[in-house]
């Protein structure tokens, strides 16, 4: 299944490379611009008395106009997974109604990011003290504890804009609903956080060109979009054993997407009219 997945999320963000591009490339801007904003604010946050604050403060901020962004590519991204065509308007057009929900996954990354960039650095020294005397063990539980956190909770966020796009529930459903896809597909969802990765690093490699949010949002859709099947299987296999719930059909569940995806070739993807 992961691997039909990958070849489904190359061909379709492949034939909507140019509609990434547009949506990329300003979100990637916006996005430099914020970590050079942040960085300032972090440069003069010492010997400030509220210079923690303001660094703070910016980070949410920059979180939540990204999050607002990025979720206004769900729309697209939801019409990509299903064969259909993306537009730049409708990413204009679904930024009002993501202003709510951007904030709220805005405010959950940056909890997030300050936890890595703040909590964790606290830890070390409570456990590891810089001044070479004896530090304690709490330290390191604790750095641990919060390392976990941020780890199962990033790799539970990345569903929420496909939940978001695909079954239009409010942020909170979508919240509970992204744990509990983690939680019960962990290996899935760290193999997608892993295709995710790689998009994130090109984006920036590339300044947006290759890569970039909106290929992610793109890939995040895809992958639930593909394993939102199984849950369709169970539903209507509902007295099925935990060893048979364990044994998804996937070849027959993906007959159709195969079908609609066709048989792409290398020479296919550079010259789609001659097929």
């Amino acid at each position: 299944m992961f691997v039909f997945f990958l070849k489904k999320n190359f061909c379709r963000i492949w034939d909507n490379f140019f509609h990434t591009i547009f949506v990329n490339l300003p979100i990637m801007l916006l996005s430099f611009l914020g970590y050079f904003f942040c960085s300032k604010m972090a440069g003069i946050r010492e010997g400030t008395p509220f210079g923690g604050l303001t660094f703070m403060i910016a980070v949410v901020i920059c979180c939540m106009v990204w999050g607002i962004l990025f979720l206004a590519e769900g729309e697209n991204a939801a019409s990509i997974s299903k064969y259909d065509t993306a537009k730049f308007k409708t990413f204009i057009t679904q930024i009002p109604h993501c202003i709510k929900d951007g904030i709220l996954l805005g405010l959950c990354q940056a909890v997030l990011i300050l936890a890595v960039l703040i909590s964790i650095p606290y830890y070390f020294k409570v456990w590891m003290p810089l001044d070479g005397s004896e530090g304690s063990i709490t330290g390191l539980v604790m750095m641990a504890c919060v390392f976990w956190v941020v780890i199962i909770a990033s790799l539970a966020l990345q569903w929420i804009l496909p939940i978001r796009s695909l079954m239009h529930n409010k942020f909170r459903k979508c919240l509970k609903k992204s744990f509990i896809i983690f939680f019960d597909n962990p290996f899935f969802s760290i193999g997608v956080a892993l295709v995710n990765l790689l998009n994130m690093a090109l984006g920036i490699f590339t300044m947006g060109i290759l890569d970039g949010p909106a290929t992610m949002a793109i890939t995040s859709t895809n992958a639930l979009k593909l394993r939102l099947y199984k849950y369709d299987w169970l539903e209507v296999n509902p007295g099925l054993t935990k060893a048979q719930r364990k044994q998804v059909p996937w070849e027959d569940l993906l007959v159709k997407e195969r079908r609609l995806l066709g048989k792409r070739t290398f020479r296919s993807l550079l010259y789609p009219w001659k097929d």
